[in-house]
């Protein structure tokens, strides 16, 4: 039992139902085989082994009966024509006569020294005086006491060549008696269980079947037998998938059609807040522009101390709203992918440093500790833009913190550095820790004090961070604070570029002509009393052709084209400036102003590749932009 456990044990594993079967057919059949052939042949050999053995131990006891008279005469012929007689009829290897002092007297066949020892099977036997062995009356009297005299000694032999020779045959004989019964029953195994096992197979290519989604398919087996009522299972089990995936299929269909109902009221509703926060900006920042020219005009012109104070007031006015319409604009110049990053290694204290000169007089103002831990690392990423989620964090920490401080805090974790905001302020409730980085969203603020920020600045940094592709982490305890993270990558400091120093800004040439386009009389009348003040020629029109008559009376090129994007009709600035460098045949550098926030307008402007300025614009700005402007475009005329 052992040794068939170990064989067992190394045979490889039977996975199919045809290997399986095919051993529990064999196994048995060919253990029963080989005990029925093991035990017949171990009776024939024994059976042939005695018969050589009787006829070795016949031979000998007839030739002692024999020889005694020959060997009483002194005959020895007689005596070797018996055992040559003997040799032959008991088909002995070898036949010997010894005297009675092992003399030897006769022999025949093989001798001693030519015989291999265990090669033969050797009788032997006592020739005595023939009348020595019984009394006469011994059936009367009892057995009597034989008087042995011995005339010699006979031995006889047999090969056993004939009996290996034999067992050879009978081993060779049932071996092959074996094979052909294993032959038999393998054949016969071979054929049920390819049988079954092709209904397995069967089964098992539908049921895969099945399993990819094809529930037309069936089994197509009789129901007889336990195979047949599997196949039947499996028919009724596709039978009941195909009705439920219809069933499911009717619900997705309407599921779908409700869920696109809602997503296309939802696009509706977004792109008509989208078009309503364009046109409202656009709308607003159209008299706030108008209003900030003339502003700055009156500061121009202004030479009464006591009126500055209120020019003061109204331009801080315009201020605050042109804060909250350029925080409007830095969301759509996200949404509309204008803003790309531009990752440079950098040093990151410069930044911090410049942050805590920033904040720190408004924190001291609300009596809050700002403290910066900083460490000496380099960054790789947009400078600018992880200045400015840093800014929104900072500014949103001393807002939303009564006392206590506010630490910014860097941390390194592997390649990456964690910058943190910590803030001992009111804390963020776990149910709108995610609505916070959404547009317009203040949990503190529902008079919409605008002292309390616009609900912007969270969602800033959380579309800069998906562009910078750097991950923002909250974590947040009401009435115990919050802490902002983002994880940024370390750079190289050997790498780190010096800032170019800016040139300083040159003056306007004095014989400069510039071309103002837009469709609003009090915007082109504020840009005229600025550019009076600055002494520098403006034509303004309301249109491109308009604007084409004024500039053909003076018979003059401009030497920058400003135009409004939105303008009447179906034209719009990108055209206007396009038409008139036509007309002129030269790249007239120009610049497009517009207090449009659409994504689709700001991309459009972006791809067009013309500078661009947000309504309202501060003067000085447009300015700088002039001068740069008229430079450029002279020193290429030159060149």
């Amino acid at each position: 039992m052992n040794f068939l456990r170990d064989l067992f044990s190394r045979l490889p594993p039977l996975t199919s139902i045809r290997s399986r079967m095919l051993v529990i057919a064999l196994l048995p059949a060919l253990l029963a085989e080989f005990g029925m052939v093991a035990y017949f042949t171990s009776q024939t050999l024994a059976t042939a082994e005695e018969a050589l053995h009787a006829r070795a131990s016949n031979a000998v006891h007839h030739l002692a009966d024999a020889l005694p008279y020959a060997l009483i005469s002194g005959d020895i012929r007689r005596v070797e024509a018996l055992l040559e007689s003997e040799a032959q009829t008991s088909r002995l290897s070898m036949v010997r006569v010894r005297d009675a002092s092992g003399q030897l007297l006769a022999s025949t066949g093989d001798r001693p020294r030519d015989t291999p020892v265990g090669t033969q099977f050797v009788q032997q036997a006592e020739i005595l005086l023939p009348g020595t062995g019984f009394h006469d009356d011994a059936l009367f009297a009892g057995p009597a006491q034989p008087v042995k005299q011995g005339l010699g000694q006979v031995e006889a032999g047999v090969s056993l060549l004939e009996i290996n020779a034999f067992k050879r045959d009978a081993l060779l004989h049932a071996a092959l008696l074996m094979l052909v019964a294993l032959a038999l029953t393998g054949a016969l195994a071979w054929r049920l269980s390819d049988k079954l096992a092709w209904q397995l197979q069967h089964i098992g290519r539908v049921v895969g079947r099945l399993a990819h989604n094809d529930l037309t398919v069936r089994a197509q087996l009789p129901p007889a037998g336990e195979v047949g009522a599997l196949a039947a299972g499996v028919n009724d089990m596709a039978e009941a998938l195909q009705a439920h995936r219809g069933e499911l299929e009717k619900r997705i269909r309407e599921a779908t059609a409700d869920l696109a109902a809602k997503k296309d009221m939802a696009e509706r509703a977004n792109q008509a807040k989208s078009r309503f926060f364009a046109s409202a900006s656009h709308d607003l920042r159209q008299p706030l522009h108008a209003l900030s020219l003339f502003i700055a005009a009156l500061k121009a012109r202004n030479k009464q101390p006591g009126t500055q104070t209120l020019i003061d007031n109204i331009e801080a006015s315009t201020a605050a709203m042109e804060l909250l319409f350029n925080s409007l604009l830095d969301i759509s110049r996200l949404d509309a992918g204008a803003i790309e990053a531009h990752p440079v290694h950098f040093s990151l204290r410069s930044m911090l440093d410049k942050l805590d000169k920033q904040f720190s007089p408004l924190a001291a103002e609300k009596q809050l500790r700002l403290r910066f831990h900083t460490v000496e690392v380099t960054l790789y990423s947009d400078p600018l833009l992880i200045e400015r989620i840093l800014l929104n964090l900072i500014a949103n920490a001393i807002r939303y913190t009564d006392h206590g401080g506010i630490l910014v805090a860097c941390r390194r974790r592997g390649r990456m550095l964690r910058l943190s905001v910590i803030d001992s302020g009111r804390g963020i409730p776990p149910d709108q820790q995610e609505n916070i980085f959404h547009e317009f969203v203040q949990l503190d603020n529902p008079a919409r004090d605008r002292s309390k920020g616009l609900g912007l600045g969270l969602a800033i940094v959380s579309r800069l961070s998906r562009l910078l592709g750097h991950r923002v982490d909250l974590l947040s305890r009401p009435g115990h604070g919050s802490a902002f993270s983002i994880d940024v990558p370390c750079g190289d400091a050997q790498l780190i570029q010096l800032p170019v120093p800016l040139a300083a800004p040159g003056k306007l040439a004095a014989d400069a002509l510039v071309l103002l386009v837009d469709d609003e009389s009090a915007i082109l009348r504020g840009m005229a009393e600025l550019f009076d003040n600055w002494h520098i020629d403006l034509v303004t029109a309301h249109s491109a052709a308009e604007a084409e008559q004024g500039l053909l009376s003076l018979d003059r090129i401009p030497d920058v084209i400003v135009s409004d994007y939105r303008l009447p009709g179906d034209t719009d600035g990108i055209e206007v400036i396009a038409r008139l460098r036509q007309k002129f045949g030269r790249d007239i550098p120009a610049i497009l102003v517009t207090g449009d926030t659409a994504p689709d307008t700001i991309l459009r402007i972006s791809q067009a590749g013309i500078p661009l300025l947000h309504k309202p614009l501060r003067p000085a700005k447009l300015r700088a932009l002039l001068t740069h402007l008229i430079q450029q475009g002279r020193a290429a005329a030159v060149g």
